[in-house]
């Protein structure tokens, strides 16, 4: 399967019979990072890892929902599975867009500032920072990348200031690496491809033809020069929010590049194929996939 073929595996037993909601798990404690541009309090939630003497891997994940919408503990149950095989989980409250503010800086830099916070309180989280991954799904996923390639360059703006660490590997779940595509290539028929507009338009303030210089910046392509962090990148194959050949694009440009791309291809999934239960099989699959990715780049 392409599961088994990816280095992941999958209990159909427990697929079967173990099911459970996505968020069912809580995480051990909130800490603030840093304000939204109104004010409010931004907060990591903390999945502390189990069995782990020493400093620990350390995954910053940053949840998708097109920028608008989601938040950090929506896959609380698989964060809690990381935590649970080893891994300290950081998960990032970033500013959601909305038709009134748009967030293409703001999101962003609050990410890096997250990434930068935890890189300043590693000795109290007990991160090991020459084992950190960045690991977003959807939008996350165009989030952590850029991030991730600016931080590698020295170039990436922090909404707190300080040097924003780079990760050693990234993991993208479907992802949203190029907003002019999700605008121009929304699926088609009466209505379909409303919603995704909707998420680049909220994100950026307007259309592709009104601010290209903003889609640029948001375009993942954009941060893609050597030296960016390895990337590991699963797409569903019947994804009808993000075109699949869109994400497969980014990943030939990015090879083209010098940076290090490998394809999972996930036949007959669609969006967002992670969250429908804890222990389901694409649950499983992209969860062991992952993990097989990180414990060969944090050798």
């Amino acid at each position: 399967s392409a599961i088994s073929a990816a280095g992941g595996s999958v209990n159909l037993f427990t697929a079967t019979f173990g099911l459970s909601a996505i968020d069912s798990a809580s995480p051990d404690r909130h800490e603030v990072y840093d304000k939204s541009t109104s004010g409010d309090d931004l907060s990591v939630s903390i999945y502390e890892p189990k069995g782990t003497k020493g400093p620990a891997p350390t995954i910053m994940y940053v949840h998708g929902g097109g920028w608008i919408a989601g938040e950090p503990n929506a896959a609380s149950s698989e964060l809690r599975e990381l935590a649970d095989h080893g891994y300290l989980v950081v998960s990032v409250e970033y500013e959601l867009a909305t038709l009134d503010n748009a967030t293409w800086q703001s999101a962003p830099s609050q990410v890096a500032c997250a990434a930068s916070w935890i890189q300043t309180n590693a000795d109290a989280l007990g991160a090991d920072m020459d084992r950190l991954a960045f690991w977003g799904e959807s939008s996350g996923s165009n989030m952590v990348a850029n991030t991730a390639g600016a931080a590698a360059q020295g170039t990436a703006e922090s909404s707190c200031g300080g040097k924003v660490p780079a990760p050693a590997a990234v993991i993208a779940d479907y992802p949203a690496f190029d907003v002019t595509g999700l605008y121009e290539n929304a699926p088609t028929g009466p209505g379909a491809g409303t919603g995704t507009r909707l998420f680049a338009t909220s994100y950026t303030g307007g259309t592709p033809e009104e601010y290209p210089e903003r889609y640029a910046v948001a375009d993942s392509v954009t941060h893609l020069e050597a030296p960016a962090p390895p990337v590991l990148m699963m797409t569903a194959m019947r994804d009808d929010v993000i075109t699949p050949s869109d994400q497969l694009a980014w990943a030939e440009s990015a090879r083209s590049r010098g940076v290090d791309v490998q394809t999972v291809q996930v036949p007959l999934a669609n969006h967002a194929y992670t969250q429908k239960a804890k222990n389901s099989i694409g649950s499983q699959g992209h969860l062991s996939i992952a993990e097989a990715y990180l414990s060969e780049r944090f050798r």
